[in-house]
């Protein structure tokens, strides 16, 4: 069963499509706050891009507890992101467990020292599929999937667990099949959305009164319901 990380993400929801829910939890978005389902702590696009405070974000994850962790990463910087995890994944292993964002994971010498490190026993990779350094995966989200497509194929029954790090809905369509292959190959599958904040179609944005964000935590979900629909899972 793929798990499906969305801060508005409830049980009742998630059973709807039969996936197993996960709450996103976002270091400088999100108080940390108990809870009753899985959880993955991230760093975030912005932190990955500018630098993130590393002590602060893993006294955050102490105090969260929550089920996954990315380790801090470098955008774009495949060597600079496997660097922080050499110096932070021990820290955060010690609150929960913790996930390699393999930065430009669509190059091939990338993917094959990806392949080494899982060799080497790194046992939880996430892919980032939100934006590549030359691509924005809103606008080139069939690019995107191939390439995390290729990944999968390379990486599922290799590690124990892939993630794949806000991919746009049309990605999420596309490799409906590899996840569900890394499933049969023993790969827990999962990955994280924000992006049906902003209503998927006209008809939405009309049951939210012409708007295109929703007011509160009960439009979230609605609009999460829409998406999750549209991802035909």
């Amino acid at each position: 069963m793929v798990t499906v990380c969305a801060p508005d993400l409830t049980p009742e929801l998630a059973m709807k499509f039969g996936v197993e829910p996960c709450r996103l939890i976002t270091f400088g978005r999100h108080a940390p706050q108990p809870h009753s389902i899985k959880t993955l702590a991230d760093i975030g696009l912005t932190n990955a891009k500018r630098g993130v405070d590393a002590v602060a974000y893993i006294q955050f994850v102490r105090r969260l507890r929550p089920t996954w962790a990315v380790v801090p990463d470098k955008f774009a910087d495949f060597r600079a992101t496997l660097a922080l995890w050499f110096r932070y994944s021990q820290s955060v292993a010690k609150h929960t467990q913790p996930i390699f964002v393999a930065q430009e994971f669509h190059k091939p010498r990338v993917l094959h020292a990806l392949i080494d490190l899982c060799q080497l026993g790194v046992e939880r990779v996430a892919l980032p599929m939100r934006v590549h350094p030359d691509a924005p995966c809103s606008r080139e989200s069939h690019l995107c999937a191939e390439r995390a497509e290729r990944a999968l194929r390379a990486l599922c029954g290799m590690t124990s667990h892939v993630h794949l790090l806000g991919p746009a809905l049309r990605s999420v369509r596309i490799l409906r099949s590899a996840l569900k292959h890394c499933e049969r190959q023993g790969t827990a599958a999962s990955f994280d959305t924000m992006a049906y904040r902003r209503a998927p179609n006209a008809l939405i944005k009309k049951q939210l009164g012409g708007r295109w964000q929703p007011r509160n935590r009960q439009e979230a979900t609605v609009m999460l319901e829409a998406w999750l629909r549209q991802a035909l899972l």
